[in-house]
């Protein structure tokens, strides 16, 4: 490897440079180009593209060129098991000119590689080739046969190992007659440290933590290429059931990665055993030879014999000693969808052991508009104070969960408030969300940054909307102006809740007091004064809240009949939720906050209304019938969805995560089909290929004299789009090209012919970025 010296840096900050992995391509076009003639055939390659080869490059000296394929060389795949099936060639200056335009002398073939000859008259003319380059396509040997091999082990439970062949695929399955663990992968290598090690010691006991279980096999594969046997790898890599696996990197024995390919592994957890088990499906019985009399099991905690308890979807049962019965949990067929009492569609959830699913019923309260409440328990009623208020905490503490709502005059001039915000806090953690005239965010009075995932909470916007969701305890908020809904599963908080959004319970609707009281169902708006708490920013709010007596609500005001957005709610858009709820209460609300605030919040009892459709399994797509009143805007490169039923996919680590369901259908800003969030969640692509500096070795010639040399090159995806223009009444071209962002100055010693060297300077890119052309 030829010396490389740093001269400069322009600008001096750091960047990581990751390996490339091979291009998979499904069809190109292969052109063969001989002396009397040039065809071009379409070729499908079933593998992957190798990386470009130049290793001659055409001089008056030497005017041919050639780059041949040695058929026992292995530079070319990753694999040993793959071979060539095609060759593609091209000129090194000109990739896009088609190779069937060359003048020369020159064949394609993929046995031989590419050989160009200057000979006769171009000789005499002193003509020289072009330069050209080739890659060529690997492909998995097609197995002719197929064949299995059993292995048993008297030392642990039964390890099948099965050797299955598939046309162009072969795969060696490791049977676990326990648990597998996750995937593990807690190394990756890098540049600064290019070996790759993923050991057992620090997590042994973490993934298998029984007495009376032992790690027995390990599975390793590149994270890049699952499912292939590492052997097929050119790395110098161990995989071992003791110590886990561990890649050394063999800079001189590598000759074109410039470090080990980042791997992963796990491991099956099974019991221990002294003599071989016998098998009955669906339960392995192991040696059964016991003493009743002071009759225990070798583990921790200690068990008794005949003792049953759960461990990864198993019932294990002590026979003593190192002797125990296992067998498989039978999950019971999953019943016809209930109907929950207070109409909302059921939610199917695991068991809480993890191993089977079974429907639950959630509890929802909504807040919105002036404010209007609706309680779990389907009670509604208006509560029009401006301070600080209990929505929801548990009667009984066991997840230290609660909810306050922030309520704020609306209109200075007018004495009704609007929900501005709520404080939601969940086992010491307090996350702030306001959305009135200022959209504030925040945990533990901290600004964050969004998509969020700490703590037990995970948030996104999306669009107008603001999703919180505290997944351990299957809890969701969702957030617009004026609007809030709250989501609690029965499955963690029956009969436990109280506040201004009552109980969720099976009992009939109650409205209650701080003290417990129970009042009347006129009675909510009176006993909702209860609930305040003290707040310092609001010093008018800081007296103990009134006892205020059970009295008549004061009938609504009404104003001049007039048409409103309101009477959508009666009309088509919801024509097909109006037959499973009463969506009267929306359009008396929103006609009375039309009246009060003249239709300033109209749009808040539609989304609420939506929202009660939504939560019953109906999606309305009521917005474009408001004449633009109610419009929902999107920006990037994100598309308004009405009923999106899980979250976007996401990029991370270049591999695609896919979203997890939302309980109830959401409305929102996501992306387009086909597309996913990038790594930093600010835009849609269609790949998760980003813009980055890729490694390449390049060959550096100059007369005489060459050196191959390691450079960067930037590669990858960036955002384009192209949308109609309204301000200047044309279609509008956003394009953006992955260029360089850092570059810097560097000299390497070219060895020439005659023994000498000569130093030459190049720019070398150390960071990349998208910019627009």
């Amino acid at each position: 490897t030829p010396e490389v010296i740093t001269t400069t840096v322009t600008p001096t900050t750091t960047s990581s440079t990751t390996i490339s992995t091979p291009e998979r391509t499904s069809v190109t076009k292969v052109t063969t180009t001989g002396p009397t003639a040039g065809s071009t055939t379409e070729v499908v390659c079933l593998g992957y593209w190798s990386p470009w080869f130049n290793e001659n490059t055409p001089s008056v000296d030497s005017p041919g060129d050639s780059e041949l394929l040695d058929p026992k060389d292995t530079k070319y795949c990753n694999y040993t098991s793959e071979v060539i099936t095609n060759i593609q060639c091209q000129f090194v200056d000109q990739p896009e000119r088609p190779f069937s335009d060359s003048q020369d002398n020159v064949t394609c073939d993929k046995d031989k590689g590419l050989t160009c000859v200057v000979s006769g008259t171009a000789l005499e003319q002193k003509r020289i080739c072009y330069d050209y380059q080739v890659r060529v396509c690997c492909e998995p040997v097609t197995p002719v046969t197929t064949t299995s091999s059993r292995t048993t082990s008297t030392s642990v439970p039964s390890t099948t190992q099965e050797t299955r062949t598939t046309p162009g695929k072969t795969t060696t399955t490791v049977i676990c007659n326990g648990v597998w663990s996750v995937w593990l992968n807690e190394n990756t290598p890098s540049i600064s440290n290019k070996n790759d090690v993923e050991l057992l010691k620090s997590i042994r006991e973490k993934q298998c933590p029984i007495a009376t279980h032992k790690v027995s096999q390990i599975e390793c594969e590149a994270v890049k290429f699952p499912q292939r046997p590492i052997g097929e790898s050119k790395d110098n890599v161990t995989c071992d059931v003791e110590k886990g696996l561990m890649c050394t990197f063999d800079e001189e024995a590598s000759q074109k990665n410039i470090m080990c390919l980042d791997y992963r592994i796990r491991v099956c957890c099974e019991p221990v055993t002294f003599t071989t088990p016998s098998t009955v499906s669906p339960t392995t019985a192991i040696n059964s030879t016991t003493s009743e009399a002071g009759c225990y099991c070798n583990q921790v905690p200690r068990r008794k014999c005949h003792e049953t308890w759960e461990h990864h979807c198993s019932k294990i049962t002590c026979l003593g000693g190192n002797t125990y019965l296992m067998e498989n949990i039978t999950c019971p067929s999953l019943p016809s969808k209930p109907k929950c009492r207070n109409g909302l569609e059921p939610v199917k959830v695991q068991t809480n052991n993890g191993c089977c699913e079974k429907w639950e019923c959630d509890c929802q309260c909504e807040v919105w508009g002036e404010p209007h409440y609706r309680t779990f328990d389907d009670l509604q009623y208006d509560f029009f104070e401006n301070c600080t208020y209990i929505l929801v905490e548990e009667k009984v503490p066991k997840y230290n969960f609660r909810i306050l709502v922030d309520n704020y005059f609306c209109l200075p001039s007018i004495p009704k408030s609007c929900p501005k915000g709520l404080v939601v806090s969940y086992n010491g953690i307090d996350v702030t969300i306001s959305t009135g005239d200022e959209y504030v965010l925040t945990v533990n009075k901290k600004e964050i940054s969004l998509p969020y995932s700490a703590n037990g909470f995970e948030i996104t916007k999306l669009g107008i909307i603001t999703y919180i969701s505290i997944p351990d305890i299957r809890t969701s908020i969702t957030a617009l102006q004026n609007a809030f809904r709250i989501r609690v599963p029965e499955q963690f908080f029956l009969d436990n809740t109280q506040g201004q959004c009552g109980s969720c319970s099976h009992s009939p609707s109650i409205c209650t007091r701080k003290n417990g009281k129970v009042e009347s169902l006129d009675c909510c708006s009176q006993t909702a004064y209860d609930w305040r708490v003290y707040d310092p920013k609001k010093p008018y709010c800081q007296l103990p809240p009134p006892d205020v007596p059970c009295t008549p609500t004061t009938p609504a005001p009404t104003c001049k009949p007039e048409e409103t957005i309101c009477d959508i709610i009666a009309e088509k858009p919801f024509e097909e939720c109006s037959k499973k709820i009463d969506l009267g209460k929306y359009i008396k609300t929103c006609h009375f906050d039309h009246c009060q605030l003249n239709s300033t919040v109209d749009c808040s009892s539609l989304e609420a209304a939506a929202m009660a459709c939504a939560s019953v399994g109906i999606c309305v797509n009521w917005r474009p019938f408001t004449n633009e009143k109610c419009n929902y805007p999107c920006g990037r490169n994100l598309v308004y969805n009405f009923c999106q039923k899980r979250e976007d996919d996401s990029c991370v680590d270049q591999l695609v995560t896919p979203g997890r369901n939302y309980p109830i259908a959401m409305e929102g800003c996501f992306c387009p089909e086909g597309m996913m969030l990038a790594e930093n969640n600010t835009k849609c692509v269609a790949t998760c290929d980003v813009c980055k500096p890729i490694l390449h070795m390049e060959k550096i010639v100059k007369g005489d004299c060459e050196a191959n040399v390691k450079v960067n090159q930037c590669e990858g995806t960036c955002f384009s789009i192209t949308k109609y223009n309204y301000d200047i009444n044309a279609l509008q071209h956003i394009c953006q090209c992955c260029h360089e962002r850092e570059t810097e100055e560097k000299s390497v010693k070219l060895q020439c012919k005659n023994g000498t060297t000569k130093t030459h300077t190049y720019t070398d890119i150390k960071s990349c970025i998208c910019k627009i052309v």
